[in-house]
């Protein structure tokens, strides 16, 4: 079996939010859909900008309690054993939970994890609240609630919290 790149996954996660505008086959209407979709168009609202592209901040969600709890049943906290990646390309990232460890982690390597520009994955949370510690503990880095199982079994990884950069992964 060929195994990919964790960073096509990430391709993958982000690569709704980079499609250009759908049409639908209902815009132009037909001697036959004419009489139902005279009463369910919306109003034109001439202050919206057509064609006008919308990023999604993946980081400010207006409510994330949607998403929450986030349980990974392959990960637990604990230590694991430093070895080499070969991932050219790979954005670094870290998995961490709201336990003790992780938190101590994150506040040691906040600054490090920073510089390097590294994304986080909080892949055991209870609720909003034990989010905003993990978020707390490393202030100004992106972290964000994704369940880590499919992540685990790809690196064959079993504990968090674990820094994955394009050349090692490491604690």
């Amino acid at each position: 079996m060929k195994r990919i790149p964790i960073a096509c996954y990430f391709i993958l996660l982000l690569a709704p939010f980079a499609q250009p505008e759908l049409t639908v086959a209902g815009d132009q209407p037909s001697d036959f859909t004419r009489p139902y979709l005279q009463f369910s168009k919306p109003p034109i609202n001439n202050r919206n900008q057509p064609h006008r592209p919308m990023h999604a901040d993946l980081s400010r969600f207006a409510d994330e309690a949607w998403i929450l709890p986030v349980r990974s049943a392959h990960l637990s906290p604990g230590q694991i054993t430093a070895r080499a990646l070969n991932m050219p390309g790979l954005r670094p990232f870290f998995l961490v939970g709201e336990d003790p460890q992780s938190l101590a982690w994150l506040r040691q390597r906040a600054t490090e994890l920073q510089e390097m520009d590294a994304a986080g994955l909080a892949v055991e949370v209870a609720d909003t609240e034990a989010l905003a510690r993990i978020r707390a503990a490393a202030p100004g880095i992106t972290i964000l609630p994704v369940n880590g199982n499919d992540i685990a079994s790809r690196l064959q990884i079993e504990h968090y919290p674990v820094l994955i950069t394009a050349t090692s992964l490491e604690q």
